[in-house]
């Protein structure tokens, strides 16, 4: 599977310090589906080496509340996902410093002095053996909000470890239960300045996407930073979708239709074996744009050759073996929906600048993360998963966490400034919302008219 780590760091405040060419610190995001980690040369401040891969506590479920309910119910079950965690770095630390001694100079190797670990609140919390019970259900509390460090020692067993023993782990602060530090790392990658005088959009759009918007301050009130979460579901991973498959070689990615002939391009230019979630959003755009599909998107019946004209259509064949069925486009309908609505609600809380304003003053708008990376913008939009008014100022930055993550490893003012952020930052649960519902409901059918 391919996994997105590319990335932009940003600029550190700090001049270079004087360290030796042997010094390595790493950084870390423990996402639900996937890890990475870089390592990075202190002394340059360039990346020696990425190594990426499928979370190994995918075995104790596919997303976080199952796997709270596993370390809940499973005896000494918090730490059985704890162990299971740090085994998976140790042996992605040590393939990460086997790489970078290849760019080493001659008679140097890597020494890891410290560390950068980010995630979503449930992920921090297991990999700092923190306790996932308040997050188990309702208010959905933190342990600890974090922002601390520990040695390495205090969380790994090992004594063949990498890392050495003394090696700082730094863990990033965090909103909220659902909006973690890799959200304020990325803001951090993202450039959010609370002195900054136009408003700045973000999202990380996934199986949970999470959302924030800054809000420059005004005579009324001070900058603040709006933060909320959208529970996609699976769809935008083709997890529940009749031919879907992970972003590999064989997936359909990008689907084109012309006079009325479907042509689909794959990743690696292999043979069609299935369709992945940005290959989804695409066929589901193009049967928008040729009237295959309707505005509550039900197949049409005549032009995808119903019999005799008026039976039900189940599918729409993309290849020989590769079809998008009726089901699969109900489930991008919810997934999308989650999204656009919560988007709109963080735009609605901003109420000094309309749709119009919004877009003519030109807000920049962050996609982070793999998948926000892949997907095609004018795709996204048509399908109403993005908003139209914020077409012209999408940024698409790769692994934001990541990055912000690298960037707390070389400043102290970073650091810093991420505390700030999250103090700054207030968490919207859209499920307490009052028309949440019947917005999300409104969100579901298609929108036409935003992209020809």
């Amino acid at each position: 599977m391919k996994i997105i780590t590319e990335g932009s760091l940003p600029e550190i405040p700090e001049p270079p310090a004087d360290f030796s060419p042997s010094e390595v610190a790493l950084a870390v995001d423990v996402g639900t589906t996937t890890i990475a980690v870089a390592a990075w040369s202190l002394s340059s401040r360039k990346i020696l080496s990425v190594v990426a891969e499928k979370n190994a506590q995918s075995k104790y479920g596919s997303d976080v509340i199952n796997r709270i309910e596993c370390a809940m119910k499973l005896p000494s079950g918090g730490k059985i996902l704890h162990d299971c965690l740090v085994k998976q770095l140790e042996k992605m630390f040590a393939s990460a410093l086997s790489l970078s001694s290849q760019k080493m100079p001659r008679g140097f190797r890597p020494h890891v002095g410290k560390i950068v670990l980010t995630g979503n609140s449930t992920m921090l919390s297991f990999a700092a053996g923190v306790s996932v019970e308040g997050l188990a259900a309702v208010p959905f509390t933190l342990a600890s909000k974090f922002d601390f460090s520990v040695g390495w020692k205090e969380l790994s067993s090992s004594n063949s470890s990498v890392v050495p023993s003394d090696a700082e782990v730094y863990f990033p602060p965090v909103v909220g239960a659902f909006i973690g530090a890799d959200t304020v790392c990325a803001m951090l990658a993202a450039g959010f300045g609370l002195d900054s005088e136009e408003p700045v959009l973000l999202a990380d759009v996934g199986t949970n996407s999470e959302m924030a918007l800054f809000v420059p301050a005004s005579s009324s009130s001070a900058a603040r930073i709006l933060c909320t979460s959208a529970a996609a579901g699976p769809a935008f991973e083709a997890a529940n979708i009749s031919c879907g498959m992970p972003s590999v070689n064989g997936a359909v990615d990008k689907v084109k239709i012309d006079g009325g002939k479907i042509s689909v391009r794959t990743i690696g230019n292999a043979p069609a074996k299935g369709v992945c979630g940005s290959g989804l959003i695409s066929s589901v755009s193009e049967f928008l744009r040729n009237g295959m599909v309707d505005s509550h998107g039900t197949i049409e019946e005549k032009i995808c050759g119903g019999a005799g004209g008026d039976s039900r259509v189940s599918k729409i064949d993309l290849t020989e073996s590769v079809s998008v069925s009726q089901s699969d486009i109900r489930n991008l309908q919810l997934a999308k929906s989650a999204v656009k609505t919560g988007l709109d609600h963080l735009l609605s809380r901003f109420e000094s600048f309309s749709a119009k304003k919004i877009s003519g003053q030109g807000m920049r708008f962050f996609l982070a993360g793999g998948f926000g990376s892949r997907i095609d913008i004018e795709e996204s939009v048509r399908i109403g998963l993005l908003p139209p008014s914020l077409l012209g100022g999408v940024l698409q930055i790769g692994n934001a966490a990541l990055f912000g993550a690298s960037a707390i490893l070389f400043s102290e003012k970073l650091k810093e400034k991420a505390r700030l952020l999250s103090k700054k930052s207030t968490q919207i649960n859209l499920a307490a919302v009052p028309d949440f519902q019947q917005k999300f409901l409104g969100n579901i059918d298609f929108e036409f008219g935003a992209i020809p």
